[in-house]
This record gives C-alpha cells, structure tokens and sequence, in this order.
C-alpha cells in the first residue's frame, strides 16, 4: 500500500514552498483534477489486475528485528514499562488487498485506503521486556483477518517543477504519464525504473496515523513463553483474548486494535526508512 501511495503522490505538482531556483514543493490542496485523474486511474488498474502484479512480489512481506514503541502495564499496584521488539514479522494475503480512491487532508497529507475481500495473516514472534523487574519473555501470535479495511494518513513533501522554468531542464510527472509508464510495465516491463524516477521527487515521507477494521476474526493465538514467574499474570489473561471475544468487537477488541492503530505506523515508517528512504532524490530535476 505504501509504494501505490508513492506512486500516485508523486505524479501530482503544484506551488507551496520554494526548494531551490528550479524546483517547488507539491500542495495537494491545488491539484483537484489530478486527483480526480489519479482516482480514476486507481478503478483502471484495479480492472487491469495491475495491483497483483506489484504486490505479488512483497506476499507474504517479512521484516525483522523492528523495535516498537513502549507501553505501560500494572500488576500489583505497580506501574511497569513493558518494551516489545518484533523478532520476526510475516504478513500474508496482501494479493487481495486493493486500493481505495486517495483524499487529500492537507497540503502535504492524503487518506490512502485499502480493503480485501479474501484473508489477511499475521505470524510475529516478539520479545517482552521488563525494566523495572528484569524480566522478558518470548511471545507468538498468529492472526487471521477476514475482509480487513486499512486506513493510513501519509504525509510527504515532494518537488516538483518551479512555475515559468525551462521545460526541457524539468518536466512533471503526471498521473496519465505514471498511468502508461504502469500499463506498460504490467505487460513485460519493471516497476523499479519508474519507482526510482518517482522516488528521486521526495523529500520525505511518513505514516501520521493508521486504522484497522476487519469483518471477522477467524484465527487468534498468543502464547507467552518465560522463565520468569512475573509474566504468569500475563498468561492467565490469556483467556480473554480469543477469536470469538474479538469478534463481539467490546472491550478486547478495542483493546486489541486500539494497540495495533498505535503501533502500526512506527511499522511501515520502519519499512519506509529501509526500502525506500534511500532512494529520495529530494528534487524535481532528471539524474544526469
């Protein structure tokens, strides 16, 4: 979802801010044809199965060693700061996600939407520290998804062509252009080539916020595995937090997915930083 976000911020220029003599920074508040062009183009490719041709080569999608925010816990009238680290990461089913139509939130900001109409699983392995207590422990969960939505606001500044410049120094991308160069790739081409020329544009980018829903759960297990007796407590909660408990969406779902909301940002912030953050050009200008 990330990278068909990035593909489609980028085919849009506007005026907001002045990087150097030559370039500009994008407001999306301007552009609204584009983004009526861009949306139009997310139903054609959609119909043209070119969302399966891009994600097919991330499903499943692995990371590891991804370090996740702290959060509080008390046991026994005493406040504990728990740290989890993600050992490993493996999501499944992202073929059947597609996109939905991107809407503009600020200058720098859109929605970018998605929802499947097939399964969506998590398999994570996680490590739980305790600071105060000096304890850890190992943690499993493995999650099935049936027919998940998936909503994240994306912030980025992205350069385009300074207005009156000489167009044969700098020419925009447009969402008709990244349109054909994608059509084109889907039968026998690459992506990575018009990645790269996308990618050089950003300034930067980042996951504001993220929010997940779902129609059901149809798989829930979380099991700890530790030595130390501190985390026996954790393990008897265990009870609570089932499948069926998820799916009458009360108090364990919200509890559940509230965490998830939080955490999931700092994710695919992580997954930005290391597979694309490299490629920002910070420019509007072609490589020489």
């Amino acid at each position: 979802m990330i990278k068909l976000a990035i593909l489609a911020l980028a085919s849009l220029a506007g005026t907001f801010a002045t990087a150097d003599e030559s370039c500009v920074l994008v407001d999306f508040t301007v552009e609204t044809s584009e983004f009526a062009d861009l949306n139009a183009a997310i139903d054609l490719v959609m119909s043209a199965d070119v969302v399966d041709s891009i994600l097919k080569k991330y499903d499943p999608l692995i990371l590891s060693d991804v370090a996740v925010g702290n959060f509080s816990y008390s046991l026994l009238g005493q406040d504990l700061t728990i740290t989890p680290t993600i050992n490993s990461l493996k999501v499944t089913g992202l073929t059947t996600i597609a996109p939905q139509h991107v809407n503009v939130t600020s200058s720098n900001s859109v929605d970018v939407g998605a929802y499947s109409e097939g399964q969506v699983s998590v398999d994570a392995t996680l490590t739980l520290e305790i600071k105060e207590l000096d304890a850890s422990a190992t943690v499993q969960l493995a999650l099935v998804l049936e027919k998940p939505t998936l909503m994240a606001n994306i912030e980025a500044n992205i350069y385009a062509c300074a207005p009156g410049g000489s167009t044969s120094m700098c020419s925009n991308m447009t969402v008709k252009s990244i349109e054909t160069e994608v059509v084109s790739a889907a039968v026998g081409g690459s992506y990575v080539g018009i990645l790269e020329e996308v990618l050089m544009k950003f300034k930067d980018a980042s996951v504001k916020s993220f929010t997940l829903d779902f129609d059901l759960v149809s798989s829930f297990h979380l099991n700890f595995d530790s030595s130390s007796s501190v985390f026996a407590s954790f393990t008897s909660l265990l009870s609570d937090y089932s499948a069926d408990a998820m799916n009458k969406k009360v108090d364990v779902y919200d509890s559940v997915i509230s965490k998830i909301n939080d955490e999931v940002p700092g994710l695919l912030n992580e997954l930005i930083d290391s597979k694309l953050k490299s490629w920002f050009g910070a420019t509007c200008l072609p490589e020489n």
